[in-house]
């Protein structure tokens, strides 16, 4: 059985991440979900839990685990997706900042990554943001691009989650 890792950040589109879990359970992956302290406040750990059938990783430093957390994740996985992926995580990966359960699995993995942007259509098209996305392209990053149409805020443009079947599809085709 294939080992996704699912990073989770702190977007609205966080709960997203339960229907992906779903299909990916459903395809014979095994999922483990990392979270960001934020993300879990808007989606809930026992959630992931249930839908994955594996505990949510969201504490660099847990009493439960003997390894450090990043450590004992990346071992056998088959990829790394981070879905919802947002300016502020995109940023810390392109600055190899290693704060949070997250981003240090980022720097620790050796599988391929994939990320799907998920933010404000003003953020996603920041030069900033532009920046860190092509610095993670040239590393070898795959990103699912967004979608365009209206955000929760009421912006349009693009910056939505893409298709969570999409991601998927995505996904599966990286891990074949």
């Amino acid at each position: 059985m294939k080992k996704i890792i699912l990073g989770i950040s702190s977007s609205i589109a966080a709960y997203k991440a339960c229907d992906l879990i779903r299909l990916f359970v459903k395809g014979g992956y095994s999922v483990h979900a990392v979270a960001t302290e934020n993300a879990l406040h808007l989606v809930s750990p026992l959630t992931l839990e249930t839908l994955s059938g594996n505990p949510v990783y969201s504490e660099q430093y847990s009493r439960e685990r003997r390894e450090m957390g990043h450590i004992e994740l990346k071992s056998g996985a088959s990829l790394f997706l981070v879905a919802p992926a947002t300016a502020n995580i995109i940023g810390k990966f392109a600055a190899g900042i290693a704060d949070d359960l997250l981003s240090t699995t980022f720097l620790s993995v050796t599988c391929p990554v994939m990320v799907a942007p998920a933010m404000n259509p003003n953020m996603y098209l920041h030069p900033a943001v532009r920046r860190n996305i092509e610095i993670l392209k040239a590393w070898g990053v795959a990103f699912i691009e967004p979608a365009s149409g209206e955000v929760v805020c009421g912006d349009e443009g693009m910056g939505k989650l893409a298709d969570v079947e999409d991601i998927y599809r995505a996904a599966i085709n990286a891990v074949k």
